[in-house]
């Protein structure tokens, strides 16, 4: 009977409840060359290995929720001076883009060129808010470019 070989890399720790281990597989085409070192003090029993499929699919799918919550922040034909000041608005208000728009609060518009006069709709107050936000990032923005 012949036994397929992983290669991996263990990581673990030792808790009261027993040892924990993550084991990260390898492609073993990617592998150029390797050295035996030994074998290490707390060898893992592969008899007793299992996999959670439970636990790792909620694993996953926790993983892909916040790729597409992170690339739902992502502008999409917007500059990087655009997308820092989403960054920053972000920070402190809840924020989204529509297409090439911010819209803060759900309610407040920010349209390119990004500036204090491009901000539309919204409640008086939640406007003014956006408005201040944003002359203080590009202020900061424009500090930073001219000390580089």
């Amino acid at each position: 009977m012949r036994r397929a070989i992983f290669p991996g890399i263990q990581e673990g720790i030792k808790s009261i409840a027993g040892p924990k281990r993550n084991i990260r597989l390898l492609k073993a085409n990617y592998i150029k060359e390797f050295t035996f070192l030994g074998q290490g003090d707390d060898p893992l029993n592969i008899n007793n290995c299992f996999v959670d499929l439970n636990a790792l699919q909620a694993r996953e799918d926790s993983a892909i929720r916040q790729a597409e919550m992170d690339a739902e922040r992502i502008g999409v034909g917007v500059t990087s001076e655009a997308q820092s000041i989403f960054d920053a608005l972000s920070k402190t208000l809840p924020v989204r883009w529509d297409k090439t728009v911010i819209v803060v609060m759900n309610e407040v518009r920010v349209t390119s060129p990004y500036l204090p006069e491009s901000v539309k709709g919204g409640t008086a107050p939640a406007n003014e808010r956006v408005r201040k936000v944003l002359e203080l990032e590009r202020k900061r923005l424009q500090s930073r470019n001219t000390t580089q």
